[in-house]
């Protein structure tokens, strides 16, 4: 339990923000007005906008992921297994596994949030004589692009790739949007992703077959009553209010609601998206643009001021504006005590995810011998820069006076 002498009250930033206009909140009440015309007209537009002839509204992105595999194993039961990056959010495995899929890791490359490609191709080469693996997820992890190019020329056409973009909505690579590249893509809009419905995800496709198996799987999906439409609403206004930086040290010092803490879970809900969330979606684009603008103006001050002991993991951080801006700290004692100054005045900087996939309590003895050294460096030398609206010059030079200490 927080010890009261040791919480901080004052302006404090959250990790991660996507704020949502209060009037957008308000016409969520009553949510009994929303109808069937306001999620058509939202499916047109995110069809329209990511050129794709399929799109699915579902209750979140782990249920965007569960959904996408029970799919493409209705079209592929011989294979069951499914490949991802060994550092990457807590949900997917659990995803994985809720869909009743097996877990295939491959490590990620030095210093880098992508995979390692040389393991990769091993990886491919096997699964020629085996034929076990039904997809390979690509993930843009905090919205940076993965090298989707690299990794599909390893691949191939016969296995299906699918395109996490839960942290990249509207982001792009080479002109083409992120979650278009592959076979179906997915975006989250949780709290603290590109942009936020307090929950909800996104599935887009072009491939038919794959689009008609969700669509069918989709049908078996309950809608959120109008308690759970009422309890959204209520629950965004309080996170609209917390979430201001005058106020988040109130939340944050709250132990039971486990802000930032990595939780494994296969429990989670499955459903449609809320009437609530799709009126959350009101002007969407124009709020995306607006938080990718304010992002990107962080991102370039960092971009020109980081310390040379603390190495950015993007790539192509010139280019897109990340929800968090991930940084590998020299060693894990570094990342700590950053961390801890950080809390200590307020500053938002965090560490992303405690444990590498094969290191998750609940799942580790699936792997057992295995090891992936580079995804174990990444938990733990690995931080997040807050990089949303909320940040001000203040607090870019407060957190440069802990990063050059």
């Amino acid at each position: 339990m927080t010890s009261l002498s040791r919480i901080r009250i004052g302006r404090t930033q959250p990790p991660a923000a996507s704020p949502i206009p209060f009037k957008d909140v308000l016409r969520a009440f009553p949510p009994s007005l929303q109808n069937d015309v306001c999620e058509a007209l939202l499916v047109r537009e995110i069809k329209q906008e990511f050129g794709q002839h399929f799109c699915l509204l579902v209750s979140s992105g782990k249920a965007a992921l569960v959904l996408i595999l029970r799919a493409l194993r209705k079209l592929h039961p011989a294979q069951d297994e499914v490949l991802i990056p060994a550092f990457t959010c807590y949900s997917v495995p659990s995803a994985i596994k809720k869909a009743g899929l097996k877990i295939r890791l491959c490590d990620t490359g030095a210093g880098s949030l992508d995979y390692d490609k040389e393991q990769l191709a091993k990886i491919i080469e096997k699964n020629r004589q085996d034929n076990r693996i039904l997809c390979v997820l690509v993930t843009h992890l905090f919205g940076c692009p993965a090298d989707f190019e690299g990794i599909k020329a390893i691949v191939g056409e016969k296995i299906p790739i699918v395109e996490d973009a839960a942290q990249a909505m509207g982001e792009e690579t080479s002109n083409k949007k992120l979650g278009t590249l592959g076979d179906v893509g997915f975006f989250s809009l949780g709290r603290g992703k590109a942009i936020s419905t307090m929950g909800g995800g996104v599935i887009i496709t072009d491939r038919y077959d794959l689009g008609n198996e969700l669509s069918c799987l989709s049908k078996n999906l309950e809608r959120p009553t109008a308690s759970d439409n009422i309890q959204l609403a209520i629950m965004a206004i309080f996170t609209i209010l917390m979430q201001y930086p005058a106020m988040f040290w109130l939340p944050k010092a709250l132990p039971f609601l486990k802000l930032g803490e990595t939780i494994y879970d296969e429990e989670f809900p499955m459903g449609m998206m809320s009437s609530v969330q799709i009126s959350l979606m009101h002007n969407w684009r124009e709020r995306l643009q607006r938080h990718q603008k304010a992002r990107k103006r962080n991102i370039d001050f960092w971009q020109e001021s980081l310390p040379q002991t603390i190495s950015p993991c993007c790539s192509k951080i010139k280019k897109v504006s990340l929800v968090r801006l991930p940084v590998l700290a020299s060693t894990a004692k570094d990342r700590d005590r950053f961390c801890q100054k950080s809390d200590e005045n307020g500053c938002g900087i965090m560490p992303a995810y405690p444990t590498a996939i094969h290191q998750v309590p609940q799942i580790s003895g699936e792997f057992a011998g295995q090891d992936f050294p580079n995804a174990k460096h990444l938990a733990e030398c690995l931080m997040t820069i807050p990089v949303h609206e909320y940040v001000q010059n203040s607090d870019r030079m407060k957190i440069l006076d802990i990063l050059k200490q």
